[in-house]
């Protein structure tokens, strides 16, 4: 008990900014105070900060302002978006949303969370990207043999788009009439056949041509589950250039 006193009595005697002080969080801004304007952590900032609204807390490079003022050009994550059940149209953050601006309080809980692209925002806010697409968005009655994918740039008209007579930004891609449209490497499922991501040096890509020959070309059925999913270049696949 008496060791215990000393302890707490040691511990009162120090200074209140040393006492308080814990292990900071990673992935965290460290603003000494807090700023008005919208912000978050962006992995993809540069190391020396050198983009616009990295290094917000001029410390971490990560940190960035987003969505406001100089940074309107900075979309700030969709993620901010609180649904109770996940919505049948994509979305994002819009920092310039206002009460009553078409798809703005998507969520019922932010005005900044608003809804693009799809039907009946499809003609009047196109989503940017990065907007955040509900998961199995396409909605076929029977599953077409030629690749889809989620394209938040669609609009009427372009090929591809609508590609399950519902939804604009559902789109064919890769084959046929459609083989101009690029397939999103995103297709490829590694999870599925329990294996992980590959890292550079073995980057993929979704190649059409791969379909119906299995593992005959070099690099095709990357992902053990679609033959279309191809390994590019690096290591043993540095003769497949990355489109």
């Amino acid at each position: 008990m008496a060791a215990s006193r000393v302890i707490i009595a040691f511990a009162a005697s120090l200074p209140a900014a040393l006492a308080l002080v814990q292990p900071r969080r990673l992935e965290s801004c460290a603003f000494a105070n807090e700023p008005e304007t919208p912000y978050f952590w962006d992995p993809s900032c540069p190391d020396n900060g050198q983009s616009l609204g990295c290094m917000a807390d001029g410390v971490n490079a990560q940190c960035r302002f987003c969505g406001a003022g100089d940074y309107e050009e900075v979309l700030c994550p969709g993620t901010w978006c609180d649904f109770d059940n996940v919505p049948h149209a994509p979305y994002y953050w819009d920092g310039s949303c206002a009460m009553g601006k078409v798809g703005c309080l998507a969520d019922g809980k932010h005005a900044q969370c608003r809804y693009c692209g799809d039907f009946p925002y499809n003609g009047t806010v196109p989503c940017p990207a990065g907007a955040v697409t509900p998961p199995d968005h396409c909605q076929f009655e029977n599953e077409p043999e030629i690749a889809f994918f989620w394209d938040a740039t669609c609009s009427d008209g372009m090929l591809g788009c609508r590609a399950d007579g519902q939804h604009v930004g559902c789109r064919f891609c890769g084959s046929g009439i459609y083989s101009d449209v690029t397939c999103p490497a995103s297709l490829c499922t590694f999870a599925e056949n329990g294996l992980q991501q590959p890292a550079h040096p073995h980057r993929f890509y979704w190649e059409p041509q791969c379909w119906g020959t299995e593992a005959h070309i070099l690099g095709c059925l990357a992902d053990g589950v679609h033959p279309q999913c191809r390994y590019c270049g690096g290591g043993d696949y540095a003769s497949i250039p990355c489109p």
